[in-house]
């Protein structure tokens, strides 16, 4: 494929309010090819991209809106052939028309291979145990991929922080729309669908072996004030009802009551122990203890006993 710089772009995507956008820099900054940033944010401007606001598809779930521009750019870039995304938080040392130019020439789509997971499964377990997502829906969409293609759990998973595609071709728009039905229908963490997107349609994508953190024409993660909270699962934005944060602070405060009593109840005792007598009071009678309380004289206790170990701290009558 013959590419110029009026038929590939570089783009991202920064939904939600989540962080600033960060700014090109050097040979990036300073590339001819058109440079454009999707974002809901009516009010976002740059010095380096060009705005392009969109109404996010779903308005209470930025992850996924973010996901619709960054996995489907055929709905968004079709005046373009080609086109390099790069997440917001990583930083081209290049100019992006070489890397496109250099890897659009020999395959459709090319993806980083993630350098510091072994398995689709462990990036599982990573994303469920660090809680940016529903546990419940990690898991439930883990255990269908193991029943429906569980070598795809095997292979590496992709690092998704760099896509370098010929986005209008065939092959790349059907995994990308079986890509996007996954993050639908299961977890919003994309890394975690593609191999199995990727292994369904049966379309291949190009592995590139780089260290995700750091090569020869990138850096990440380069963060820019991101409020690392909205990064995380909400029980309330992400499919579960709001009466479960409710559940959740109910069960919290009755907790909380429990070790009150707990800790009052303790007290008491060590008040008790403390200021216990050592005789009965004048005129303690134990014939007439026991009369008055018949259950101890049942367990044929001694009066004077049953007295100074429980009587007094129960409250018992003896005259």
């Amino acid at each position: 494929m013959i590419f110029d710089n009026n038929s590939a772009c570089l783009y991202t995507a920064i939904f939600g309010d989540y962080e600033k956008l960060n700014e090109l820099e050097g040979d990036a900054k300073k590339s001819k090819i058109r440079k454009i940033c999707f974002t809901d944010d009516n009010e976002l401007t740059s010095e380096t991209w060009e705005i392009r606001v969109v109404k996010p598809v779903f308005p209470l779930d930025s992850v996924r809106s973010q996901r619709m521009v960054k996995v489907n750019p055929h709905h968004f870039l079709s005046d373009f052939k080609s086109s390099f995304y790069i997440d917001n938080t990583v930083r081209l040392l290049v100019d992006p028309a070489l890397l496109i130019e250099e890897f659009c020439s020999y395959g459709n789509i090319t993806l980083p291979i993630h350098s510091y997971r072994e398995s689709v499964y462990e990036e599982f377990f990573e994303v469920a145990q660090a809680g940016l997502d529903d546990s419940a829906r990690v898991f439930e969409q883990l255990n269908h991929y193991q029943i429906i293609c569980p070598e795809s759990l095997h292979r590496k998973p992709y690092w998704a922080g760099m896509i370098l595609r010929n986005h209008m071709e065939s092959d790349v728009i059907e995994i990308m729309e079986e890509w996007y039905r996954q993050i639908l229908r299961y977890s919003r963490r994309d890394q975690l669908s593609l191999v199995y997107s990727e292994m369904m349609t049966g379309n291949n994508i190009r592995k590139l072996v780089i260290d995700s953190h750091e090569s020869s024409f990138h850096q990440w993660p380069v963060t820019n004030s991101r409020d690392f909270s909205k990064r995380s699962w909400s029980s309330s934005l992400s499919g579960a009802m709001p009466i479960f944060e409710k559940i959740k602070t109910a069960k919290a405060a009755e907790r909380d009551v429990e070790e009150k009593i707990r800790r009052l109840a303790k007290m008491g005792e060590e008040i008790a122990d403390t200021y216990k007598p050592s005789m009965t009071p004048e005129g303690f009678d134990p014939e007439l203890y026991l009369a008055l309380n018949k259950d101890v004289a049942a367990a044929g206790a001694d009066a004077v006993k049953h007295y100074l170990r429980h009587g007094w701290r129960e409250g018992r009558r003896w005259h």
